[in-house]
C-alpha cells in the first residue's frame, strides 16, 4: 500500500490552559506519524509538503524512526517554515494564529505521486493547494482521494488570527474527492445553519454525496461521529459514539489521527462502519497525550 499526504508542515507552539507550553512540528506530520504506525511494514508513506531549512533536520529526526516514510515529496521552502501558535482555554477551545504563511504546494511537486493507492489532502494553512491543482489531480490520480476540510474553513486576518468562514467555492472542492471529513464546526459553517441533532447532520451529508463523494464524515469530539455513505446503491448513515478518554490532554491532531485511522481501515476493508471504529480508537488515543505522537504509539491499537 502506498499513500500520499498533501499539506503544509507547521512549527507549532502550543500554550495549554495550565500555563504549560509545548513546541513541536505539526501539520501533516500528525497524519504521517499515525499512519506510519497503522500501515504495514511493506508499505510506503509520502508526505508532500513544504518546510524551511530551519526545521528540516527536526522533521528528519521525527521520521527516521518511521522507516515506511519517504521524504522525497517534501520540498525546502525559501520562506522558511510555517509557524502556528495555538492557545487553549480552560474548556479546551483553541485560538490559532498563523505566521510566516507559506505555500501553496504546486502540481509539479505532487505529480510524481498520482499513481499511489490514496492521496489524503489536509488543509493546514487553508491554501495548501489551489483548486486548479486539485482539478488536475482529480483528472490524473488513480487512487482514492480523501479530503480533511480542516482549515479550508479558516480565514486569516491581518494579525494572523484564524477566523472561521465558509469558502464561496466549497462545493467545488467537495466534487474533487471520494471521502470527505470535517468537524462539527466546519459542518455548521458549510451548511449555513446551526446543526444540532443527528438527523440534521445526516440531512447535510445527503446533500454532499450527490456532489461526488461516496463517504461523508462529521467528527463531533466528545459526541462521536456521523457518517453518511453509499452502499449497494443506497444512501446509509451510521452514528458512532465516542470512545472513553481516560484523560483529555491535548486535542491537537485528533482530527488528523481520525483521518489516518479511517483511511487505513477503509483501504483495507472498504467498509465504512469498521473504518469508523478504528478511526475513533485512534483519535481517542491521540488526545490522551500532548504534542507529536511517539513512534509505535498506535502500533497495537
Amino acid at each position: 500500500m502506498r499513500i500520499g499526504i498533501i499539506g503544509i508542515i507547521n512549527h507549532d507552539t502550543i500554550s495549554m490552559a495550565n500555563g504549560e507550553q509545548l513546541e513541536d512540528l505539526g501539520g501533516i506530520l500528525y497524519n504521517t506519524t499515525v499512519l506510519a504506525d497503522l500501515i504495514e511494514d511493506s508499505s510506503s508513506l509520502y508526505p508532500i509538503s513544504l518546510i524551511g531549512k530551519d526545521c528540516y533536520d527536526a522533521m528528519l529526526t521525527i521520521l527516521e524512526t518511521r522507516p515506511v516514510v519517504e521524504t522525497s515529496g517534501v520540498a525546502l521552502c525559501p520562506k522558511g517554515t510555517s509557524r502556528n501558535h495555538i492557545r487553549y482555554d480552560t474548556s479546551m477551545e483553541k485560538i490559532e494564529r498563523l505566521t510566516n504563511h507559506v505555500g501553496p504546494i504546486t502540481f509539479k511537486q505532487i505529480e510524481p505521486y498520482l499513481d499511489l493507492d490514496a492521496l489524503l489532502v489536509n488543509f493546514i494553512v487553508g491554501d495548501d493547494i489551489s483548486l486548479k491543482t486539485m482539478r488536475t489531480i482529480r483528472k490524473q490520480a488513480t487512487g482514492l482521494l480523501y479530503l480533511d476540510v480542516h482549515n479550508l474553513c479558516l480565514g486569516i486576518n491581518e494579525k494572523g488570527l484564524r477566523l472561521p468562514r465558509a469558502p464561496e467555492n466549497w462545493k467545488t472542492w467537495m466534487e474533487m474527492f471520494d471521502v470527505v471529513q470535517m468537524n462539527e464546526v466546519e459542518a455548521r459553517l458549510l451548511a449555513g445553519q446551526n446543526l444540532e441533532i443527528i438527523d440534521e447532520y445526516v440531512a447535510f451529508g445527503e446533500t454532499i454525496l450527490p456532489l461526488g463523494p461516496s463517504v461523508f464524515i462529521v467528527t463531533r469530539g466528545a459526541h462521536g461521529s456521523v457518517a453518511v455513505y453509499q452502499k449497494d446503491g443506497r444512501v446509509r448513515s451510521i452514528v458512532t459514539p465516542p470512545e472513553t478518554v481516560s484523560k483529555m490532554v491535548d486535542t491537537t491532531g485528533c482530527g488528523d489521527a481520525f483521518a489516518a485511522g479511517f483511511l487505513i481501515g477503509y483501504l483495507n476493508t472498504t467498509d465504512t462502519a469498521s473504518a469508523i471504529l478504528l478511526a475513533s480508537k485512534v483519535a481517542t488515543l491521540n488526545c490522551s497525550t500532548a504534542g507529536m505522537p511517539t513512534a509505535g504509539q498506535f502500533r497495537n491499537i
